[in-house]
């Protein structure tokens, strides 16, 4: 049996010189704080007036000087025997690698005092002032400091494709102190490392709109939401079907039987 061979095929630098001419760029990005818990958005404007919604929501992302587009990779279970002299791995945890973020820090320092006052509202839950010597660390809950979406998106300088990273549930994990000295003066930089549940790729619906949709599985029986309940009429009917139910119920709950106290003369009598 003769083997075929296969040989690289010549190819004209006209027909490979467009494919290498679509080629991404690492320096056209922006990176989005989408939605950020009420306590803590208040807490940090309350610390810090100059961190306005503007600020937060607009400009802040585009102070972001480089980061990494997020990677996962699996946690995996070494299985035995299936065959012999043979070893393999399955999948069982999908493991999510920290982000890190590094910004340009403005002037009036607000992407410090943005991210600072976001820890310390996470360690504050005791609700003491930092000031008292008896001070205490309680964390918040998680609902109370993570943000729900945080949204990295990839484009180019044409604009015409993206590609969108949702972080779910991100908070900030670590401020890497940044550096000062007496030297060469350039551009103060502040890297923030960021915890996160998951992320998406592409198009992410909100959670509060992803809730809504996913309704109906935490009501598989419609309860409450069935369309021909929306009249007066028919809710009054229901209404009425429920209220004689109710009354019902509460008869034979109510009614006389064997109980707690005519246990004495049940053993009297020898049904027990």
């Amino acid at each position: 049996m003769s083997i075929r061979r296969s040989y690289p095929r010549p190819r004209k630098t006209s027909d490979i010189l467009p494919l290498f001419s679509k080629v991404a760029t690492t320096s056209h990005y922006e990176l989005f704080f989408q939605a950020l818990p009420t306590k803590l958005l208040g807490h940090i404007q309350y610390k810090e007036p100059l961190c306005s919604r503007n600020f937060i929501f607009r400009e802040l992302g585009l102070l972001c000087r480089s980061t990494a587009l997020p990677g996962a990779t699996f946690a995996t279970a070494q299985v035995n025997g299936h065959y012999m002299g043979r070893t393999e791995k399955f999948a069982h945890t999908r493991l999510y690698s920290d982000a890190s973020f590094t910004f340009a820090v403005d002037n009036e320092y607000k992407v410090l005092s943005f991210f600072n006052f976001w820890q310390e509202f996470i360690e504050n839950g005791s609700g003491e002032e930092r000031q008292k010597k008896a001070f205490y660390s309680r964390m918040q809950y998680p609902v109370e400091y993570k943000a729900s979406t945080m949204r990295l998106q990839k484009f180019d300088k044409d604009h015409f494709r993206t590609l969108d990273y949702t972080f779910v549930n991100a908070f900030p994990l670590n401020v890497i102190p940044s550096a000062v000295s007496y030297d060469g003066s350039r551009v103060l930089e502040v890297t923030v490392t960021f915890a996160y549940d998951r992320f998406v790729i592409g198009k992410f619906l909100s959670t509060e709109k992803t809730e809504k949709q996913l309704t109906k599985f935490d009501n598989p029986y419609g309860v409450g939401n069935d369309p021909r309940l929306r009249t007066p009429e028919a809710r009054r009917t229901q209404q009425e079907t429920s209220s004689g139910f109710d009354e019902y119920a509460s008869q034979i709950i109510n009614e006389p039987g064997i109980g707690a106290n005519d246990l004495p003369k049940s053993v009297d009598q020898g049904f027990a």
